[in-house]
């Protein structure tokens, strides 16, 4: 054969080598048209030509794995540089640069154009496009991967060849609420891209959203707090960044975040929100409902704002005007669990409408099975008032919680107020020692755990207990009462009589009552014990205690009638113990 035909055989190749990689070039996996925008999926499947499968040649050796390789080589490295930073000012930047390039626009640069057109749609919502996108095939990897991510897909058949294919799959991010389908692969994605182009906003952000929408917070914290360095004039980054660390529990770094943003922003509804939410969570309720009321004063139908402000006005034991604007939203949704929850707690905090608050938390329970927060709520009114909610208790109600949630506070809170209730003491004990020693335990935890420790004898954990917060406390009312409380009980009525004294004058009426029903027990004869006891009712007329104990004395003495006056007066105090009423009726039967 001759050298000649040889030659021609070579090129011949040569052009057919050409045609398939142009072909490959511009192939793009097929798009599933379903629409997903809660939860997101993975795609790696292609339906079309097998041919066709990538848009870019992924059989190169890693380490051709880089722009020189790549479809848009024949584009400068600075263009490449700014599309990759993602940011819109570098955008735009890359945008000019390429229009300055000439007049008569490549292929591959209309395909990056309409690259960074989707970026700026789809990422930076509150830019807008002020360029013209011409038009463009949308057989290619690059586009594909983004008509994927706009259906709610995460794309794996980009061959992931370069910073672009690595990163756009993730712009599924921005369209869907779940992420866990195709967590691990997006995230692995983008710490590839961030180490192609550490410079990168985009990835930054994109990074920083998969993980708020993981519910891993402070993960989130981190990207979009390295977004907001490389970024520091982009909006959304620097809102995305406050609003993380309000959600990983950061109140004082989002307050300096949020209040940075009012500054540039004084007007912005969502700020103003998030401002509002950061403040009720550190409960300064007055800049929490100034806040809100700035919003309200933009947009006066925002329901949600009217209902967080109703929220806020109950924290602030402003009942009147909560339970107004808990009118006006109910003219819109009467349904909604915020709505719902609201609405028990007025009737039993402010109404003290006991019935009425059972029966709107049993609605919420009907309309929000299994709701961790509408459980919690049937857990408190039932272990407050001892009424059952949808014919359950309260312990019923925590265990639920507990069941998925073993830590859960509040539920173990409730859990033991409701066994106290019913005096299962040993119980009580078990949930109460839960709590108590949790490092942050409050101190209405310790008041529970001293009275369950009493009423079980275990005299030393309770004088641990109380002695320790009265060192800390001496003034507190509550304190000196749990105080004097153990000293009686344990025995050390010299030093209990010796506070008693030195405290009786100067009291107020609550503390007064109680310190004279407390001496009652430490005086040397029964008269001086009544005395100390009708004082104790003088100083508070409703202290069940003292009335109770006045029953046990007339009762002992088998003067019944006296014995039923006041007991009917400790009925009525507590109306919802089954106990009580069984005495009454049991002293009813004997005064017949």
């Amino acid at each position: 054969m001759t050298l000649k035909k040889i030659g021609g055989i070579k090129y011949f190749i040569f052009l057919i080598f050409s045609a398939l990689f142009s072909t490959l070039i511009f192939s793009c996996a097929s798009t599933p048209k379903q629409s997903q925008t809660n939860g997101g999926l993975v795609s790696g499947k292609f339906t079309g030509n097998p041919d066709e499968k990538t848009a870019i040649n992924h059989q190169a050796s890693e380490e051709k794995k880089n722009r020189n390789y790549t479809y848009f080589s024949a584009i400068p490295e600075s263009i490449m540089k700014d599309v990759e930073v993602g940011s819109p000012s570098s955008l735009r930047r890359a945008i000019q640069a390429i229009r300055k390039q000439n007049s008569e626009l490549t292929e591959n640069e209309k395909v990056l154009i309409a690259v960074e057109s989707n970026i700026m749609q789809m990422v930076w919502t509150n830019e807008r496009v002020d360029w013209e996108s011409p038009d463009v095939s949308q057989g290619n990897s690059y586009l594909g991967a983004i008509n994927s991510a706009k259906n709610g897909i995460y794309d794996t058949s980009t061959g992931n060849v370069d910073f672009l294919t690595i990163v756009l799959p993730s712009l599924v991010v921005t369209k869907v609420s779940d992420v866990s389908p195709f967590f691990s692969d997006s995230e692995f994605a983008l710490k590839k891209g961030l180490q192609l182009c550490p410079e990168s906003v985009l990835a930054s952000y994109l990074l920083g959203i998969l993980y708020r929408k993981n519910l891993m917070y402070e993960k989130a914290v981190e990207q979009f707090r390295d977004a907001a360095k490389k970024a520091p004039e982009i909006f959304q980054v620097l809102y995305a960044y406050a609003e993380s660390l309000y959600l990983s529990g950061n109140e004082h770094e989002a307050e300096i975040q949020v209040n940075s943003l009012l500054e540039k922003y004084p007007s912005d509804m969502g700020v103003l929100k998030l401002g509002a939410q950061i403040y009720f969570l550190k409960k300064d309720y007055a800049k929490s409902e100034t806040y809100i009321s700035r919003v309200l004063q933009q947009e006066p139908n925002d329901l949600e704002s009217v209902l967080f402000r109703a929220k806020i006005l109950i924290q602030k034991k402003d009942y009147i005007h909560a339970a107004s604007l808990l009118d006006v939203y109910s003219r819109q949704d009467n349904s909604s669990k915020e709505y719902l929850l609201l609405r028990s707690q007025i009737q039993f905090e402010w109404s003290k409408n006991n019935t009425a608050a059972v029966a709107t938390i049993e609605t919420a329970l009907k309309n929000y099975p299994g709701d961790k927060d509408v459980l919690l709520y049937a857990a408190r009114i039932s272990s407050a008032t001892g009424l059952p909610v949808a014919g359950q208790s309260a312990e019923y109600y925590a265990n639920q919680v507990l069941s998925v949630a073993p830590q859960e506070k509040a539920a173990l809170f409730y859990a033991t107020e409701g066994f106290i209730r019913k005096k299962e003491w040993q119980k009580a004990y078990d949930t109460s020692s839960r709590l108590i020693n949790e490092p942050d335990s409050d101190m209405e935890t310790l008041f529970n755990h001293v009275e369950i420790c009493l009423a079980l004898k275990r005299y030393d954990e309770a004088w641990n207990l109380v002695s320790q917060a009265y060192r800390q406390f001496p003034s507190d009312e509550n304190v000196v009462q749990a105080y004097i409380s153990v000293m009686v009980a344990s025995g050390r009525s010299a030093q209990a009589l010796s506070l008693i004294n030195q405290q009786i004058d100067s009291a107020g009426a609550k503390l007064k009552s109680f310190l004279y029903y407390q001496r009652s027990f430490l005086r040397d004869s029964e008269s001086m014990s009544l005395s100390d006891l009708r004082s104790s009712l003088i100083a508070n007329p409703r202290n069940s205690d003292a009335l109770f104990r006045l029953y046990e004395i007339y009762y002992a003495k088998n003067d019944y009638r006296k014995a039923q006056y006041y007991l009917k007066q400790v009925v009525a105090l507590n109306p919802n113990d089954p106990e009580l009423r069984t005495l009454n009726e049991k002293l009813n039967s004997l005064i017949r």
